[in-house]
């Protein structure tokens, strides 16, 4: 990786070598190779083995002599100097068109709006020179003006505004599940229940049983935690659990929080309410922040039924029937502020039945109101199961009601005003979108009533697609959402995929954007302990090491928030097929034995000894990477402007900048197993290059922004 910062501002192009498996990162002036991309050359234009034109009611304005023809060749597009990208400047007088690109002088295929089928409409004023440029990896078509850029006068003040960066928005995490990072206070370790394993849940040779892990154990370790440049830690959900569920051998305990009962406790086998105020002050007085996981979807499974059946029942077979017996939909209440009074014995399609040892367990007590459930069983995971259904047997609430909205937000105040500094939201999209609507509000208002402007929320959307993600920013209030599209393309590049993955990636921003939210304030991450670790995604390629740091890079010097998956630092890979308990190691010597025998992603095997080593080599690596991006305004909130992706294995490449700073800093990452090398045009003409982060020698750009 190279990371290099130039002295002089304007355009210019950059010539980045790259070694393999390498970033490079620079600024200033390039003195030295960035690190592991070396050095980019000037490379011919390859033949396009495919044709492009430009096809619509505007091509007889242009010198075709008919419109829609796609074997025109005054309207076909030219290669670019990016593989893929292909483009044509024409001059289309004042008028309303539409158009599309078509592919070989043939309908057989045509892109249009979004890459679909559509046409793109397109009305100009006056007489215009138009660059349409077609990107035949995304389909999609842009257009841009040419000849129109003038002096900057004050009356251009109106119109000209600072990017949007949403408050609290440039941290970098550090998620750590309590129960596996460090046992501070062993005598907490059954939570008073006794030495019986499916009572207490507490059984540290079994990876889904409690460890021993606790807040405390986080305090003695904060230094550790800050050693690697954090400046947020999200912690797994801390309140008190349903300690075991299930039995015989599908028996396990709820030692990573999901299982909630009690949502006002911290769950005793992991300290006191005090003791998390004391962390929060602990941290607070290194510059962390502490952020609480949290969930308003679920419970732990207290509530059976009657019929114990527990496959789904959809609405189409039995609706939902009010105290009077009328039938209806909860999502016609959603959001409204009513909703029909409920029987228990008429209103389910099953019966809701509690055991009178479990009647008042759940806290706070209108949580025990059966009423307040979905009870039709467990969700399939698509249709209106998603969001009606139970999560494999966790009781499903109704979200819809007014009362659990209201009951939720003074839940999750009341932490605010214990000093929480931002919630990661869990099962985000199981829950119907008038509830965040609503709650995201009250909650965020309250926040900044107690002067917490800073106060930031994240959700969990577990999907990969930027259009499903976005609306949860762009529709509540809702800081942002994790962004698997981001895990989902950056595990894909590092294990040696395609750069062409990334620039959709970063295509697919402006969904994010609002005057009140961009992309910037995404929490990126690589793996966690839902899907598993990036060591075991990489674990099968040619140079695991080396491609974990590769994908700490990019998470690093990319736009949005870094998240650091505890163990990951040390090497954590995982085994089997990485999921769930198979990513839950524990930092402090285990007793698991299948997590004994696992291997590093350095070649050694984790063993039963503490794993809290700063001179690890991926705890260096991020540590480096952190400090290189908090002293860096430009990595941390600066604009991002591709500037190369290889349509293959090989580079890419990208300059941030901040707005007040002015200076460049390009970064060029190449993933392929060999040197590479690309040319690529920079912001900067004239200048030279301090290396940030890297090796190699000094890179100039000349006057018209090439370089060698």
């Amino acid at each position: 990786m190279t990371l290099a910062r130039p002295s002089a501002s304007g355009r210019g192009a950059r010539r980045a070598g790259a070694a393999a498996l390498a970033t490079v990162v620079a600024s200033g002036t390039l003195t030295a190779a960035l690190t592991g991309v070396g050095v980019v050359t000037p490379t011919a234009a390859v033949a396009a083995e495919r044709t492009f034109a430009l096809v619509g009611d505007l091509q007889t304005e242009v010198g075709c002599p008919a419109d829609w023809a796609p074997d025109c060749v005054e309207s076909e597009l030219a290669p670019t100097g990016t593989d893929g990208v292909y483009a044509a400047d024409l001059e289309v007088p004042a008028g309303t068109y539409e158009y599309k690109v078509a592919v070989d002088d043939a309908w057989d295929e045509a892109y249009g709006l979004d890459g679909g089928a559509d046409n793109i409409p397109l009305t100009l004023a006056g007489p215009t020179t138009l660059r349409f440029t077609f990107d035949d990896a995304t389909k999609l078509t842009s257009v841009v003006p040419l000849g129109l850029e003038g002096g900057y006068t004050d009356a251009d003040d109106a119109i000209v505004s600072a990017p949007v960066r949403q408050p609290g928005s440039d941290e970098q995490f550090y998620f750590v599940m309590t129960d596996r990072f460090a046992n501070g206070d062993p005598s907490n370790d059954t939570a008073g229940l006794g030495d019986d394993r499916l009572v207490s849940g507490f059984d540290p040779t079994d990876k889904g049983f409690y460890e021993g892990g606790d807040i405390q154990g986080i305090r003695d370790r904060l230094d550790y935690i800050e050693g690697l440049g954090t400046s947020a830690i999200w912690l797994t959900p801390s309140f008190k659990n349903q300690p075991v569920q299930g039995s015989g051998a599908d028996a396990s305990a709820g030692y990573h929080g999901y299982w909630i009962t009690d949502f006002t406790q911290i769950d005793p086998h992991l300290g006191t309410n005090e003791e998390l105020e004391a962390l929060i002050d602990e941290a607070h007085a290194k510059g962390i922040k502490v952020y609480f996981d949290i969930i308003t979807n679920h419970t732990a499974d207290v509530i059976d039924n009657e019929q114990g059946e527990y496959s789904y029942v959809d609405q189409a077979t039995t609706p939902y029937r009010d105290a009077s017996g009328a039938a209806f939909d909860p999502a016609d209440y959603a959001g409204t502020g009513d909703f029909p009074e409920l029987d228990p014995a008429t209103s389910f399609p099953y019966t809701p039945k509690v055991a009178a040892s479990s009647a008042d367990v759940k806290v706070p007590g209108w949580l025990n109101d059966p009423t307040l459930y979905h009870n039709r069983g467990n969700s399939t995971w698509t249709g209106e199961s998603v969001t009606y259904g139970d999560f494999d047997g966790l009781d499903d609430i109704m979200t819809e009601h007014p009362d659990v909205v209201t009951g939720f937000a003074e839940v999750y105040e009341d932490w605010v005003d214990l000093g929480i500094d931002g919630f990661r939201i869990d099962t985000v999209k199981h829950v119907n979108f008038e509830f965040w609507e609503q709650w995201t509000t009250e909650v965020l208002e309250h926040a900044h009533a107690l002067g917490k402007d800073d106060f930031f929320m994240f959700g969990e959307v577990y999907d990969a697609d930027a259009a499903k993600l976005s609306p949860y920013v762009r529709r509540t209030d809702m800081s942002s959402v994790l962004d698997f599209t981001f895990q989902s393309s950056a595990t894909s590049f590092a294990a040696g995929n395609s750069a062409k993955g990334l620039q959709s990636l970063f295509a697919s921003d402006d969904m994010y954007t609002t005057p009140d939210t961009s992309a910037s304030a995404l929490p990126t991450f690589l793996g966690n302990h839902d899907m598993g670790r990036i060591g075991y995604f990489l674990s099968s390629t040619d140079a695991p090491q080396e491609r974990d740091e590769l994908a700490h890079d990019l998470m690093y010097l990319t736009r949005g928030q870094p998240v650091v998956y505890y163990g990951d630092e040390q090497g954590f890979a995982g085994a089997g097929d990485g999921k769930d308990k198979n990513a839950r190691q524990s930092l402090f010597a285990t007793q698991v034995d299948e997590y004994a025998d696992q291997q590093l992603v350095t070649g050694e095997t984790l063993g039963s000894v503490d794993r809290y080593d700063t001179d690890a080599p991926l705890y260096s690596h991020i540590a480096d990477l952190a400090a290189l991006r908090a002293g860096s305004p430009a990595l941390s909130s600066g604009a991002q402007i591709e500037r190369h992706a290889d349509a293959g294995a090989g580079v890419y490449a990208f300059s941030r900048v901040d707005r007040d700073e002015k200076v460049e800093h390009l970064v060029a990452l190449n993933n392929a197993g060999e040197e590479n090398s690309v040319t690529f045009t920079t912001l900067t003409p004239g200048a030279t290059y301090d290396v940030l982060l890297g090796e190699g020698g000094p890179v100039a750009a000349d006057g018209s922004g090439r370089s060698r």
